[in-house]
């Protein structure tokens, strides 16, 4: 063998590697995993992409003075809302900030349009949820107790959507491909029933939307 192969043989084995540092350590596989920056992380690409929101949705409730109301009015009525929303499975401090907004607990209010009683029912909607007096407050009551569970069902408990069809009508909400009308009346109506639910009841009835984000934590080193 000449001088030169043999010089190369040399130069090679000096570099490989694996001679030059030895036998390695059996974990050696983990080194990239336990670098330092390899934690968790928070990803927002790990979710897939929601649905745009509809326009009406991000200005649909404008900013409104919590409503104001007459509490000794109020007290008189207390025990037979919390009486109705016991019987339909209801938030009595739903009941109450309907009632506050619609009528300001006046039994015999009747509006321009012909809406009558606590809960301000449209003769129409009276007559399809059973009730012949909207001026007696059992009954209008219960048919405004009636027609907020049956608009939770049909809104799946979207309480924005609900509120907003209790004032403009479940079909001007299907209208407008289940948004708030753009109504201003509306607006402002789901806006004043969601303040004054939220100083009854001292949490807001439509829990603001979180971050979307998700937590991704690596893969154990070591599996159970």
């Amino acid at each position: 063998m000449t001088n030169r192969l043999l010089l190369t043989i040399v130069l090679l084995l000096a570099t490989s590697p694996v001679l030059a540092l030895g036998p390695q350590p059996a974990d050696d596989f983990l080194a990239d995993a336990v670098r330092p920056g390899l934690g968790a992380t928070l990803s927002f690409d790990a979710l897939p992409e929601p649905p745009p929101a509809p326009e009406s949705r991000g200005d649909a409730v404008p900013a409104v003075k919590t409503p104001a109301y007459n509490r000794q009015q109020a007290a008189l009525f207390n025990k037979l809302i919390n009486q109705v929303a016991r019987e339909h499975k209801l938030d009595p401090q739903l009941l109450h900030a309907i009632v506050t907004v619609e009528s300001g607990y006046n039994p015999v209010a009747t509006s321009p349009k012909g809406a009558q009683g606590l809960m301000q029912l449209m003769p129409d909607t009276a007559a399809r949820f059973g009730v012949r007096n909207p001026a007696d407050p059992l009954q209008s009551l219960r048919g405004g107790a009636r027609y907020l569970r049956f608009l939770q069902g049909h809104f799946k408990q979207d309480m924005t959507l609900v509120i907003a069809a209790y004032n403009a009508g479940e079909g001007a909400v299907g209208k407008y491909r289940n948004t708030i009308p753009p109504y201003r009346e509306t607006r402002e109506y789901v806006a004043k029933v969601l303040a004054s639910y939220e100083s009854r009841a001292g949490q807001p009835l439509v829990p603001v939307r979180q971050p979307r984000f998700q937590l991704i934590l690596p893969p154990p080193l070591f599996p159970l």
